[in-house]
C-alpha cells in the first residue's frame, strides 16, 4: 500500500482512478469505490471476453477517459504496438474484440483524447495510457530514474498526473508533482492477482487491491473463439497474476 499526503486542504473531493481494464467485466464490477469522480486511463478492451459490456459500463461511469493503445488498435484498427511477449496475445484478442463491437463502439474507442486536463477545486490533473506527453505507447514503469521523469513532466502543469500501461501500481514524487499508475483492474502483472485501482482523496494516494471472480472471466474466455493456447497463457496471466 502506498500513501502520500499532498496539498492544501480546501472543499473535500474524492477521485476513483481505473487503468487496463482489458474486457475484464468481473473485475470491473469488484470496484465499489464510492467516489466524487472517476478518471479511465484507457484499455479499456481486449484480452478478455467482454469488451462490449465493459465499454458499456465506463460510459456510463464517467466521461473522463483516455485512449489506451489497445483502445486506439481496436478504434483505428492500428497495431497495438506491443512487446513481442504480448504481441501474439493481442492480436488473437483483437481480432475476437473487433467482431464483439458495433461501428459506434469502436469509433468511440478511437476517438478518445489521448491526454486529459481537467482542474477540480484549485487542484490540476493530468491523465494519460503511456506518457503525459501524449505517447500512448510507452511504457514508464515504477523504476524509471527521476532524470527521465523529469523530462518526462517537462512543461506539464499539474499537482497529479495519472498513467496506466505498464499494468504496475506506483506512487513517485517528482519536483513536486505527484505521479500515480493505479495499476490495471483487469490484467494484474505484479504478481499479484487482484483488481488494482488507485483513490486520490483530498490529496491522499492510496493504492487498493480487490478480490474479484477470475474464474468467471477465464470461463468467459473458454467461450470466446480465441485460439485455446491464448486463452490457456491469458487463464495463467489472470491466475498468477502476470506472465
Amino acid at each position: 500500500m502506498f500513501i502520500y499526503r499532498k496539498g492544501k486542504k480546501n472543499k473535500r473531493l474524492k477521485i476513483l482512478v481505473i487503468s487496463d481494464i482489458h474486457g475484464n467485466l468481473a473485475a470491473l464490477e469488484a470496484v465499489c469505490e464510492k467516489a466524487d469522480m472517476i478518471f479511465c486511463l484507457g484499455d479499456i478492451v481486449n484480452y478478455g471476453p467482454y469488451p462490449k459490456a465493459c465499454i458499456e459500463k465506463v460510459r456510463g461511469l464517467t466521461d473522463k477517459v483516455v485512449r489506451g493503445n489497445h483502445d486506439n488498435a481496436i478504434g483505428r484498427n492500428m497495431d497495438c504496438g506491443c512487446s513481442i511477449k504480448y504481441k501474439e496475445l493481442s492480436d488473437a484478442g483483437k481480432i475476437f474484440t473487433k467482431n464483439a463491437l458495433s461501428a459506434e463502439e469502436k469509433d468511440f474507442l478511437g476517438n478518445l483524447p489521448i491526454t486529459f486536463n481537467i482542474e477540480v477545486e484549485g487542484r490540476k490533473f493530468v491523465l494519460s495510457h503511456g506518457s503525459p506527453r501524449g505517447d500512448i505507447y510507452k511504457y514508464l514503469r515504477p523504476d524509471v530514474s527521476d532524470k527521465q521523469w523529469e523530462s518526462e513532466l517537462k512543461d506539464i502543469n499539474a499537482d497529479t498526473v495519472f498513467i496506466g500501461h505498464t499494468h504496475l501500481p506506483m506512487v513517485r514524487e517528482i519536483n513536486g508533482m505527484t505521479v500515480v499508475n493505479p495499476g490495471s483492474v483487469g490484467q494484474p502483472r505484479d504478481g499479484i492477482p487482484m483488481v488494482s485501482y488507485a483513490i486520490w482523496d483530498d490529496g491522499l494516494v492510496e493504492i487498493k487491491r480487490v478480490h474479484y471472480d477470475i474464474e468467471a472471466t477465464i470461463k468467459g474466455l473458454r467461450a470466446t473463439n480465441m485460439p485455446s493456447s491464448q486463452v490457456t497463457i491469458l487463464t495463467r496471466i489472470l491466475r498468477e497474476g502476470g506472465m
